[in-house]
This record gives structure tokens, C-alpha cells and sequence, in this order.
């Protein structure tokens, strides 16, 4: 079970991280580019183009980050699973608390190059966190099936007891 509920995480946040790398380095910096006649309707269609793509990678992210907390991995394991927690409250937090209403700020004021410039560097941590999560959660899959391996139960124990 551990391992199938960390596989989950790590498969939802590869995806997101790949997906805001792709926001922060590509659809970001095309913001600059839109027309100011054409800003608002962009705006409106980014907000619930991206809420379709996202919403529910990131919903389910939340409740599997939650789970594999709530499983109480032993030691190193419980730090990389909490690490990973607290990213996506990072990420929540960001998300929820800036580059919203930042948005919502286009949507009502149109065209603005330095909420652009805001929306592209608050956005960085969101990328940092998303990353370092992957990274985390790569690490605890690892230690994981490490463990597994190396426990009495596990293939090394059989291969000793094979040889003997």
C-alpha cells in the first residue's frame, strides 16, 4: 500500500511540475504579447481553460499528500513525506492567496506588464516547491522499495537464504 499511494503522488506531482514549468517558462512571458484589446478575453479564457487541466490533478493531489501523511511512514520516510506535504501547502498557498487574485486583477483591470512581472515571479515558487516535491517524493519512493528490499522479508533476505 505505501508504496502504490507514494507511487500516486509522485505520478501527480511529475505532471504538475511539468506543467508549470511549462506555465512559468512558455504561457507565462506569452502574457506580454496579448494585445490590450484582447487581454480580458484571454484572461477570462486562461482562468477557465487552466481551472480545466488543473483542478483536479491538484485536488487529488492535495487529498494523496494528506493520505500519505496520515500513513505515518518510520523514520526518513516520514520527513520526505512531510516535506512533500508542506509543498503542497506552499503551493496552495501561493496559488490560492496570489496568482488568483492576480488574475481576478487582469480580469477586472485589463493589460498590466507589472502584474505580468508579479504573476511571473511569484509563480517561480510555485515551480521551486512543485520541483522540490517530485524530488522528495522520487526520494521516499526510493527509500521506500529500499527498505522493502532490505528488510528480512525482502529479496535480499531470500537470495542470502537461496545461497546458503
Amino acid at each position: 500500500m505505501p508504496h502504490l499511494l507514494i507511487l500516486l503522488n509522485l505520478v501527480l506531482s511529475a505532471f504538475l511540475t511539468g506543467l508549470i514549468w511549462f506555465v512559468q517558462v512558455v504561457h507565462y512571458p506569452i502574457f506580454r504579447r496579448v494585445g490590450e484589446r484582447e487581454f480580458i478575453r484571454f484572461q477570462e479564457a486562461h482562468q477557465y481553460t487552466t481551472g480545466l487541466v488543473v483542478g483536479f490533478p491538484m485536488a487529488a493531489e492535495f487529498v494523496l499528500s494528506l493520505a500519505l501523511i496520515a500513513h505515518r511512514l518510520p523514520g526518513k520516510g516520514a520527513w520526505l513525506g512531510y516535506g512533500a506535504g508542506l509543498c503542497v501547502l506552499v503551493v496552495w498557498g501561493i496559488t490560492f492567496l496570489v496568482s488568483v487574485p492576480i488574475h481576478a486583477q487582469f480580469v477586472s483591470r485589463g493589460f498590466d506588464a507589472e502584474l505580468i512581472g508579479r504573476l511571473v515571479g511569484t509563480n517561480w515558487l510555485r515551480t521551486a516547491a512543485w520541483t522540490v516535491r517530485t524530488g522528495l517524493l522520487a526520494c521516499l519512493l526510493w527509500w521506500s522499495i529500499k527498505q522493502r528490499v532490505d528488510s528480512p522479508v525482502g529479496i535480499n533476505h531470500w537470495k542470502v537464504e537461496k545461497q546458503k
